[in-house]
């Protein structure tokens, strides 16, 4: 346990256990009725099977029986069972205590039995008014149960003389029920006032909208709202006032737009005629106009005003737009048919625009028409700058020598070609490439050219090296490129070379220095070798002698790698017999 209790679970256990602790007690209570209605009916019963007749000992048993089965309801807390519980209390409370009565003027235990009946019918009558209560339809299903109660206890009277005060004390009770019947029947609810306010105001309302309506004005909105609150503000006082609240508002609104509705009408109509004037083709400003007028007709006064609405700002824009949009889609037109180059994306934005105009938006088609004027300056500009730049390549190329210029030329031939076409960016790209690519072909055919006439220099560096040759072939393949004027290949190929040799002489360096430093260590550990008695022919002298004397000539043949390692094993056993001396 970590000393923490879940406050929900704890309440849900102990509402579990209380519920099992009703549901025992509830049938423990239903066995125990049927066991006293079985001890009171056994005599009715034995005089049953032996020839006699039924007394009255098994109806109260039958009686009995019929309430041990609502007592199964007492445990749960459904709203059914409750409502069968109510319904039971308030049948029966009243009929209990007209048999209770009878025993006004009885003995001691008839009076004693009297007054146990008259705490059940109480405690009945306080169960079934306390659980039917709740809204009207709840107090008129009350009232229709204490009815049927009333009637059976009526019944039960009917034998009854006034002989005695307890009938008189009967059917005072009787009246009693009668009165609070007819009090959950017609009274008792605290919205009865607003009811019958409702009910004055909804008829008055009615008649008004049916004078409206006769006058062919238009309230089929408000007809609506008033016939909503007919079927639902009876059960909803307030719901259904404010359904007749909205109601007045809407005719309220609708009387003061009706005015408002025919200058608005009468106005676009005027748009809309001088519409088809400029444009005769146009219709969708009149359809609008047609739709509004329709709306009116069904007495839609809000959506017929915004359709006027919406036809005027149609005419208006075409009588805005539509002179401006024929002559920018002329213009254009005039423009890309004058235009020496093919320009496929401004013909296509000309058709869009056109396309715009047909679909009567000639505003839209108006500002994809100014586009292509635009766009055809910055396309002439940037063909001109392009067309500077093919001219500089073709100059720059023709005085290009000593360098391949087929690729060049065939690059150069693609960009007059686009030049003419109009595609001024591809054709500035080209021009670019073949300007860079001179370039680049100059700057390496002045390095290489450099090189070689260097060439006695670059020899001298490996010239005492073992692996010579394979310097020389380098340099040989250099030359070659060359000659075949791929001088970028050429360069690249030379400072690889040059890279590949200041790192091998480098190397080189830094072993003979490696090897200078265990030389003379070596003197000076094979002085103490002579002393402490260690022979030349000793595996480990022998075995130093012999890697200084192979690094030696690894270094001479321009093997770094092979010195450095014979260097390693070198000083290996060097201190091998440091440790020896």
């Amino acid at each position: 346990m970590d000393g923490f209790v879940n406050l929900e679970d704890a309440i849900k256990a102990e509402m579990n256990l209380r519920a099992k602790r009703l549901e025992r007690l509830s049938g423990f209570s239903a066995i125990f009725m049927l066991t006293v209605a079985i001890w009171l009916a056994w005599p009715s019963i034995k005089s049953t099977i032996n020839g006699g007749s039924v007394n009255s000992d098994l109806k109260y048993s039958i009686v009995i029986i019929a309430w041990a089965i609502f007592v199964q309801d007492l445990a749960t807390m459904e709203k059914q069972a409750r409502s069968r519980l109510g319904t039971v209390c308030t049948i029966f409370w009243l009929p209990i205590a007209i048999v209770a009565l009878d025993y006004f003027q009885g003995n001691l235990s008839e009076i004693l039995g009297m007054i146990i009946l008259i705490s059940i019918s109480i405690t009945l009558f306080v169960s079934g008014r306390t659980i039917l209560m709740g809204d009207v339809s709840v107090l008129k299903y009350r009232s229709i149960m204490g009815f049927l109660g009333l009637v059976l206890s009526i019944s039960l009277l009917t034998t009854s003389s006034f002989q005695n005060s307890a009938t008189y004390i009967q059917f005072a009770l009787c009246l009693i029920a009668l009165v609070l019947i007819l009090y959950d029947w017609y009274g008792n609810d605290d919205m009865r006032q607003m009811r019958k306010y409702f009910d004055v105001r909804l008829n008055e309302l009615e008649i008004r909208i049916l004078e409206l309506k006769s006058e062919g004005a238009a309230v089929d909105q408000a007809a609506s709202l008033v016939m909503t609150g007919r079927e639902e503000g009876h059960r909803d006082p307030e719901w259904g006032m404010r359904l007749l609240d909205e109601a007045e508002e809407d005719i309220e609104r609708s009387l003061s737009l009706a005015g408002d509705v025919d200058d608005i009408k009468q106005d676009s109509l005027k748009s809309v005629e001088n519409a088809e004037l400029i444009a005769p083709i146009v219709k969708r400003p009149r359809k609008a106009w047609e739709m509004g007028q329709r709306e009116l007709q069904l007495g839609s006064l809000r959506e017929g005003e915004a359709l006027f609405r919406q036809a005027k700002k149609r005419a208006n824009e075409v009588i805005e737009w539509w002179e401006k949009a024929e002559i920018a889609i002329t213009e254009a037109s005039t423009k890309l048919s004058n235009s020496e180059h093919v320009k496929n994306d401004l013909e296509d934005l000309l058709i869009e625009a056109k396309k715009m105009l047909v679909s009567e938006k000639p505003k839209k088609a108006h500002e994809f028409a100014m586009v292509i004027p635009e766009q055809m300056l910055a396309l002439e500009k940037a063909l001109s700058i392009a067309e500077n730049t093919v001219s500089d390549a073709a100059k720059l190329l023709k005085s290009a020598d000593g360098i391949d210029k087929t690729q060049l030329n065939k690059r150069l031939d693609d960009a007059e070609d686009a030049v003419n076409e109009g595609n001024s960016a591809l054709a500035k790209g080209l021009a670019d490439g073949v300007i860079r690519e001179i370039t680049a072909e100059r700057e390496a055919m002045d390095d290489v050219r450099r090189a070689i006439r260097q060439k006695k220099h670059l020899i001298s560096r490996w010239s005492n090296r073992q692996d010579a040759a394979e310097w020389d072939e380098r340099l040989s393949k250099i030359e070659k490129e060359g000659s075949a004027k791929r001088w970028v290949k050429a360069a690249s190929m030379l400072d690889e070379l040059t890279t590949d040799l200041d790192s091998n002489v480098k190397a080189n360096e830094d072993a003979s220095e490696l090897l200078d430093y265990i030389t003379e260590q070596w003197a000076v550990l094979r002085n103490q070798c002579d002393a402490s008695n260690i022979a030349i022919i000793d595996e480990d002298r022998r075995t130093v002698e012999e890697a200084i004397a192979i690094a030696k000539d690894n270094l001479e043949a321009g093997k770094t790698e092979l010195c450095l390692d014979s260097l390693g094993r070198a000083d290996k056993y060097m201190e091998r017999l440091q440790r020896r001396v």
